[in-house]
């Protein structure tokens, strides 16, 4: 089985597209058309799908791999251009209220910028969920993945702001993308705040 990975959003750019900070991949297998992230508020995934050829009313499902807002930016964008009712698979923790917070700089909202309400009215059909989702029988998100190596940390910058008090985030809602292929596994990943070696050993 084939499989075609296009990057729409990224911090680096070919001439004529634009970079941002933030990620969006579109990834063809087995007869779907799944986007992994819609890119930063900058819109780039927007602005560079029609350069790439990439008609977003063909996408047959989102992935976000994770609640920050240079992987959920372009989302509300990405559905007007859809224009229809598709499923957004991801981790309830994406809806978590996210900081980061560095030394002597104020606390900075680095959740999604966007309303789910709003969303929904646009189409999006949000799956939460901490399980693993087929989405055929050769791709499969990762769900929840487990913390097991002892040498992968998450960063000590990122929190999850509850009641006016912040806490460390895990990223529980870390996820990944893979895809069955005659060589082996084809992992697609955000930012593997979980850990890479952890995401593909539960992938395995």
């Amino acid at each position: 089985m084939s499989v075609r990975i296009t990057t729409l959003s990224e911090n680096t750019a070919q001439a004529g597209c634009l970079g941002e900070w933030g990620q969006s991949i579109l990834v063809e297998a087995d007869e779907m058309r799944i986007l992994l992230d819609t890119g930063g508020p900058g819109l780039s995934a927007i602005t560079n799908a029609p350069l790439l050829g990439i008609d977003f009313a063909t996408i047959d499902r989102i992935v976000l791999s994770h609640g920050h807002f240079d992987h959920t930016g372009g989302l509300k964008e990405v559905l007007r251009r859809n224009g229809g009712e598709i499923e957004i698979i991801a981790h309830p923790a994406i809806w978590e209220s996210k900081y980061n917070v560095r030394p002597n700089r104020p606390e900075r909202y680095i959740g999604i910028p966007l309303v789910r309400e709003e969303l929904e009215s646009l189409g999006a059909r949000f799956n939460l969920t901490a399980e693993p989702v087929w989405i055929t029988e050769n791709i499969v998100t990762s769900g929840e993945v487990p913390l097991v190596t002892d040498y992968e940390e998450i960063d000590s910058d990122l929190f999850v702001k509850e009641n006016g008090k912040l806490r460390p985030d895990t990223v529980p809602d870390d996820l990944a993308l893979a895809v069955k292929t005659e060589l082996g596994l084809v992992i697609i990943l955000g930012c593997a705040h979980r850990g890479i070696v952890n995401t593909i050993r539960h992938f395995q």
